[in-house]
């Protein structure tokens, strides 16, 4: 299993930033690599609350909350049309002054079908993928706009199967 961390600052409260991650249906709003989401299950919160997730290309994810701790971690199983299995990914959360530090996490199994490096996969998601999405997060969360992804960069990544 491969695990690749990542962690940023943002400035604001854990309550601000936890509820942003824990409203599951609306990620596509801030995660610049989907083009829609919503919510799969009843429960809105807590372990099972569930939610699909759509890539621009026509790929998806479905994703579940194993995790659930308000203010503090959110941990999903996640599962679809990428080239892991199994995958969780979550976020963890501490105060930092007036501030959040904020850990992403992924932890993977490439599947035994796909044609790709595992080191490179591994490379990208440390370096680029992964703190994207922080960032990403983190400029929603500051400042209410999303942060788009340039074309080029989306499809290269999906180019090398790492999404």
């Amino acid at each position: 299993m491969t695990t690749v961390t990542s962690e940023i600052r943002i400035d604001a409260s854990r309550e601000k930033v936890w509820d942003v991650l824990a409203d599951l249906g609306t990620v596509s709003v801030w995660n610049p690599f989907l083009a829609d989401s919503h919510y799969t299950s009843e429960a809105k919160e807590g372990v099972d609350a569930s939610r699909h997730c759509d890539f621009p290309d026509g790929g998806y994810v479905e994703e579940r909350a194993i995790e659930w701790r308000p203010g503090e971690a959110l941990t999903l199983d996640i599962y679809g049309t990428v080239p892991f299995a199994p995958f969780h990914g979550g976020y963890s959360l501490v105060d930092d002054g007036d501030g959040t530090i904020v850990t992403g996490a992924i932890e993977y199994e490439l599947k035994s079908d796909v044609p790709v490096d595992p080191q490179e996969v591994e490379r990208q998601n440390r370096e680029e993928v992964l703190p994207l999405l922080l960032a990403s997060l983190k400029q929603y969360v500051e400042t209410g706009e999303p942060m788009p992804m340039p074309v080029k960069e989306l499809e290269e990544i999906r180019d090398a199967n790492v999404i």
